[in-house]
């Protein structure tokens, strides 16, 4: 056996351990880097790290690539979607019970607006004692305006600013109208109001009530102080409705007795404006017409309109409507609940205050602290009827050739609201024999035992785009939340090695 005592004997090392070289920092980072997403649950990862042949993972990398710049392009259409924030209306049900709304408010307004009976005692009463002629030929003409007064013929009271108003001036015109109009029991026949097939006493189911014609008699209104009254004494007020068809809503009979009606200068034959309109709303412009001798038959379609809630995050502006619990900057009556017919009476009256300095009670909501029209103000107020009289909205005039002065008035909708549709059938009444009677009767009920409900909501929500955006990127790319989540942890281990790579150069130089 040969000895070999040099040539395989390794040279004796120092003492202490023995040190080894350690690799680049460049080569463990790319070690750590491919270890991690070759083993990912990302798609095409594993491929961009794991493959042998560098056209494979340049391949697999443009794979990648393509689908994720893909995916967030489409993203960005559903951004810009979202960012339009369109609205659509939908019809939820047509099926939805008419007991889930209350029964619409009906006003009975006369055509003239006096009970000319009473001429006598109030000129006794507003004017003073042994008044002559020419005053009570004042005062007569004064009350005949005042009968056909509204805000389409102004015009008429202008007349009166040519005699001597010294000894009038000091009326109160809404004291006087008051006392002039009809009372419940002068209208209604005794015993004839029932409503879902209940009788009452008509001077218990009517209330007085201001409204854009005047001093109305009301039905299942909030307007008014006795109708809010009326809802704190009954828990069921305002009244709802369950059924429908003829003799299941309201039925009212109405005196036509000419002998109210005054004989001298009438203008206007006796007869009545039916307006339906919602409990909270002040008027409607949408009016019926009762003639004597008739039997009408007002068959009521309610529609039910909401906003989905998603739809806050919008301004009013966009949304184009305004909930319960916002305020529309125009609209200054704290005392009405907002709507858009609510809105157009309060700017009509904002408008006739700038106009001519006063205010018009007995047919506006009142504003506080403004004077009331009076006589003096006649003037005024017919010269500028046409302005009274006709409402401009928003930027029509960009479209619309109109020579007409009229008003604006910025209201848009209320976001939950009812509409009513309406259908009048009309027949001739047939009395007895040797009958004087001049009669109205009238009945409104629903037309159906279910309405319609719309909802408005946002096209595309929030979680919309949250659903939307896994969508593509789970088909572009197969990811999920959890692939995020790995993502990030992957890359924060890569940035934490990098660091300390980083730090361990750092310190072997200033070594």
């Amino acid at each position: 056996m040969l000895l070999y005592t040099k040539e395989l004997v390794a040279p004796r090392p120092r003492p202490g351990l023995l040190r080894f070289r350690n690799k680049p920092p460049g080569i463990k980072f790319r070690e750590r880097l491919r270890s991690s997403f070759a083993n990912s649950s990302i798609h095409g990862m594993q491929h961009v790290f794991g493959e042998k042949h560098l056209w494979q993972r340049c391949l697999w990398l443009a794979i990648v690539l393509g689908a994720v710049i893909t995916g967030f392009s489409l993203y960005t259409v559903l951004m810009h979607r979202h960012s339009e924030q369109l609205l659509v209306s939908l019809i939820e049900t047509t099926q939805l019970p008419v007991y889930h709304i209350d029964f619409p408010a009906v006003a009975v307004c006369p055509w003239s607006h006096f009970n000319w009976q009473r001429a006598p005692s109030a000129l006794l009463r507003f004017l003073p004692r042994h008044p002559n002629a020419e005053l009570r030929e004042t005062f007569r003409q004064l009350l005949a305006s005042l009968d056909i007064m509204n805000f389409s013929n102004f015009n008429r009271i202008r007349i009166l600013t040519k005699r001597n108003l010294t000894g009038i001036s000091y009326l109160k015109l809404s004291d006087l109208m008051n006392y002039m109009t009809y009372r419940c029991d002068e209208l209604f026949v005794a015993d004839s109001c029932v409503f879902d097939e209940t009788p009452y006493d008509c001077c218990k189911l009517f209330v007085r009530e201001q409204t854009v014609k005047g001093q109305c008699l009301v039905f299942n209104s909030m307007i008014s102080e006795n109708s809010r009254k009326k809802h704190l004494t009954n828990q069921f007020y305002p009244y709802k409705l369950s059924t429908a068809g003829e003799e299941s809503g309201l039925k009212f009979t109405i005196n036509a007795s000419y002998s109210f009606m005054n004989n001298i200068d009438a203008l206007t034959p006796f007869g009545m404006n039916l307006m339906i309109k919602e409990p909270h709303q002040w008027s409607n412009e949408i009016l019926y017409h009762l003639y004597p001798d008739t039997e009408n038959f007002v068959a009521v379609h309610p529609m039910v309109t909401e906003t989905s809630p998603n739809t806050y995050e919008m301004s009013p502006k966009r949304r184009r409507c305004y909930f319960d619990n916002e305020k529309n900057p125009t609209f200054q009556n704290t005392s009405l609940t907002y709507n858009r017919e609510n809105c157009l009476v309060v700017c009509l009256h904002l408008v006739v205050w700038k106009t001519c300095h006063c205010s018009l009670p007995a047919f506006l909501p009142p504003i506080d602290g403004v004077p009331e029209c009076g006589i003096n103000d006649a003037q005024c107020l017919g010269y500028n009827s046409d302005i009274f009289s006709y409402v401009k909205m928003g930027d029509q005039e960009k479209y619309i050739n109109d020579s007409r002065q009229g008003h604006f008035c910025d209201c848009p909708d209320n976001c939950n609201s009812r509409q009513y549709e309406m259908s009048l059938n009309v027949r001739k009444l047939d009395y007895p024999k040797n009958s004087t009677d001049r009669l109205i009767k009238a009945q409104v009920y629903y037309g159906q035992r279910v309405m319609t409900k719309i909802v408005t909501k946002l096209k595309y929500t929030s979680v919309d785009l949250l659903a939307n955006f896994g969508g593509i990127i789970s088909l572009y790319i197969g990811a999920s939340v959890i692939s995020f989540i790995e993502f990030l942890f992957v890359l924060g281990k890569l940035m934490w090695v990098f660091i300390k790579d980083a730090r361990a150069k750092l310190k072997g130089n200033t070594k």
